[in-house]
């Protein structure tokens, strides 16, 4: 057979999958009800968190699941990412994702959570979720492309070929045009734009401040300027029941406010310099000597470059907690110092699975101790710093002082009013 021949079979195979792919089920209703109209006026509105609600999945390493198994994972996660939505129940998790419109809850931050789900999908499951998520056709989301559109490729080739050399033509003038505009650009600053490199930033260290910090002495007292693109509120309960259910059948979003270690909203956290990197807290009067604060530096992954914990002096930390018992840098009835390592992107942390990782976001935890005893496995408020997309052009602010000093914090306007305090330095 020769390569005409071979082309022509393969043409004909890739006709006939193509067609049975697009063979839909006759007598599909168009027609949507009464009560589907009316829960999709309720679909859409503002989350109560910038985060996800299916943000940090907790996915259980292991062997691939069966069909079975996978539609259940898949159905515990669309449960999650619809939250309190009303919802029409259908046990197959593709019908339940398109019957109650969730597919338009797939953003960025769901499909990445998705993607490690599907690592343990059988390559079925994968295939078919790889469809729906892309519109119809599959792409290489979750694996290889299809017949078909290795095809559509060729004849895009063959178009390219044909306009390549107008295209060269148009490339040149266009980076001519974007050169020409850059040193416009430059001579008009003069050359003074900095380069900004991402994740959580210090500024540069001057050298009086050098000597100072090699002496082991500290600036004279000043109290820092709060960044407010690095101020972030605990409102994100964790609630996990004890049991010997499933993870996901644990997890509960409604929890009433006398069981929470602190309510929701009012805590407020930022990250200032003395020495090294400091994780600031300032609450309502006397929450520091109750409360166990749980602090974790990450990098945009999740992955932790530091993780300590402090307990108040009247409080005590669940068992489980995570990492090192730290001292307060500066301590008082409403606000919490606390020294963490913020790794610089130009002088990174060395990971201990291979390559490196800098700060990117700092998060931070008041812990229930009492979570065991009343029959909660996990039970904490949790807040999360970070530098917004759009405006990474920001430092981290510093304070001066020696112990015994008091510094005066203030984080700005809160919904009742001042987030301000005052602590001493230890």
């Amino acid at each position: 057979m020769d390569d005409t021949d071979s082309e022509n079979q393969l043409d004909e195979e890739s006709s006939d999958q193509d067609v049975n792919e697009l063979v839909k089920e006759p007598n599909q209703e168009t027609e949507v009800s009464e009560e589907t109209r009316g829960r999709r006026q309720t679909f859409f509105r503002a989350r109560k968190s910038s985060n996800s609600p299916v943000a940090a999945y907790q996915v259980t390493p292991g062997s691939k699941w069966s069909s079975e198994e996978a539609d259940e994972e898949i159905k515990k996660f669309l449960t999650r990412l619809a939250g309190d939505r009303e919802m029409v129940e259908v046990s197959d998790p593709v019908q339940f994702a398109q019957e109650n419109d969730l597919l338009l809850l797939f953003g960025p931050d769901e499909e990445e959570e998705f993607a490690r789900l599907a690592l343990r999908f059988p390559e079925e499951t994968v295939k078919n979720w790889a469809t729906l998520l892309s519109g119809g056709s599959r792409s290489e989301a979750f694996g290889p492309r299809s017949r078909a559109e290795r095809r559509s490729e060729a004849a895009v080739a063959s178009e390219l070929q044909s306009a390549l050399f107008r295209r060269l033509i148009t490339a040149g003038i266009g980076i001519g045009l974007v050169l020409v505009l850059f040193f416009a650009l430059k001579s008009i600053t003069g050359g003074s734009e900095e380069e900004v490199g991402l994740g959580l930033r210090f500024s540069e260290v001057s050298g009086t401040e050098s000597v100072e910090s090699n002496s082991n002495n500290y600036l004279d007292l000043f109290n820092p300027v709060t960044e407010p693109a690095l101020v972030a509120t605990a409102e994100r309960v964790v609630a996990v029941k004890e049991g010997e259910e499933k993870l996901m059948d644990r997890i509960k979003v409604d929890v009433p406010d006398e069981v929470l270690p602190i309510l929701p909203g009012v805590l407020t956290a930022t990250v200032f310099q003395y020495g090294e990197g400091q994780i600031a807290l300032v609450g309502p009067d006397g929450w520091v000597s109750q409360s166990c604060t749980m602090v974790s530096v990450t990098t945009r992954n999740l992955r932790p470059l530091d993780v300590l914990h402090y307990a108040g002096p009247t409080a005590s930390c669940p068992p489980q907690v995570q990492g090192n018992e730290t001292q307060p840098t500066c301590l008082g009835a409403s606000v919490l110092i606390l020294p963490i390592a913020i790794p610089q992107k130009n002088n990174p942390q060395k990971l201990s699975e291979g390559g490196v990782g800098w700060a990117e976001k700092v998060r931070f935890s008041i812990e229930s101790p009492t979570a065991e005893s009343n029959g909660w496995e996990v039970l904490s408020v949790r807040g999360t710093i970070e530098v917004p997309e759009g405006v990474e052009n920001v430092v981290i602010p510093k304070f001066g002082g020696a112990p015994g000093d008091e510094l005066e914090i203030d984080l700005g306007m809160g919904s009742e009013g001042p987030i301000a305090g005052s602590c001493i330095i230890e």
